[in-house]
């Protein structure tokens, strides 16, 4: 079963060679993951545990350009992975994997950061909608920036006519 976006998208105008990390203890996930991000020139960093995760993200000798992960992961699962990623500033999109398609477990997610959320198992068609959402992720922040970067000093700490900001 797809995600839950359906994104209009068009597969070919997205960069290739991106860095994919997946976590999940399921090979056969990881071996459909490696199967759909090579054909896309993709790279798959593995994790089979979350700690190891961590630590490729917070040495940061990989330039990480999204992340997926099983929601229910021993040790750190992953609603704490996302706390960890919203705690540590890493803005990279985050998918969610699970057998558990509760309407709880997520708008858990989605609160915490997730940008897509996808049914196991899944098809061909998840790669469509999760490429689909990691392109909204980065234009939303391409845009956020570009925001940011046109704003004066005044505009970013309010104007100096004497108003209270709160």
């Amino acid at each position: 079963m797809a995600g839950i976006s359906s994104p209009a998208i068009n597969i070919s105008e997205f960069p290739s060679n991106l860095n994919v990390l997946a976590i999940d203890t399921d090979l056969r996930v990881f071996e459909f993951i490696n199967k759909s991000c090579k054909e896309d020139s993709h790279q798959v960093i593995i994790c089979t545990e979350s700690s190891s995760a961590v630590d490729v993200l917070l040495k940061k000798e990989i330039d990480i350009h999204l992340i997926i992960m099983e929601l229910h992961m021993p040790m750190m699962d992953g609603y704490e992975f996302l706390q960890f990623l919203n705690k540590e500033v890493i803005d990279i999109p985050f998918a969610v994997m699970s057998e558990d398609y509760s309407s709880i477990s997520m708008t858990k997610a989605f609160d915490l950061g997730a940008c897509d959320y996808f049914k196991k198992p899944f098809n061909d068609d998840y790669w469509l909608n999760l490429w689909g959402s990691m392109f909204k992720h980065h234009i939303y922040l391409r845009r956020k920036k570009k925001n940011i970067d046109s704003l004066d000093d005044d505009e970013i700490m309010g104007k100096s006519d004497n108003s209270v900001c709160f």
